[in-house]
């Protein structure tokens, strides 16, 4: 019984067909627009990564046991510590600053490297890929 349902299986699919096929060129504005929205995509888990341990430190009382840490060893005062300088506000300027600065030089990247391979293949022919029908 399963030899039949594997030969109606066998009959069903037709032969994956492979197709070779070179990348020669890649669009400039393709690459910069992908390499953008790549980078906020970045930039957004960057600010709720930021947002979240901060939320961690903030509420596990992990802020005072590196106050207690920092004024053991001698590097800060009682006065001042790290829960008065990680404060919200500060948390989100300085990780909307990295996120900005990411997705600026990471968009300009892109932009290059498709430039840089588009040169490169004029000389080497290209990248050579295989695809399936499957």
């Amino acid at each position: 019984m399963a030899k039949l349902f594997q030969r109606r299986a066998a009959k069903d699919v037709p032969a994956a067909k492979q197709v070779k096929l070179k990348l020669v060129h890649i669009d400039f504005w393709s690459a910069v627009r992908m390499g953008f929205m790549l980078t906020l995509a970045l930039g957004i888990a960057t600010i709720v990564g930021f947002v979240f341990l901060w939320i961690i430190v903030s509420f596990t009382g992990l802020g005072a046991s590196l106050n207690n840490l920092l004024a053991t060893v001698g590097l800060t005062d009682a006065t001042t510590g790290v829960e008065d300088t990680l404060t919200l506000p500060r948390v989100l300027t300085f990780s909307l600053g990295i996120s900005v600065f990411n997705m600026v030089v990471g968009t300009i990247l892109a932009g290059v490297w498709a430039l840089i391979y588009n040169v490169v293949a004029k000389f080497t022919g290209g990248l050579s890929v295989g695809f399936t029908n499957n």
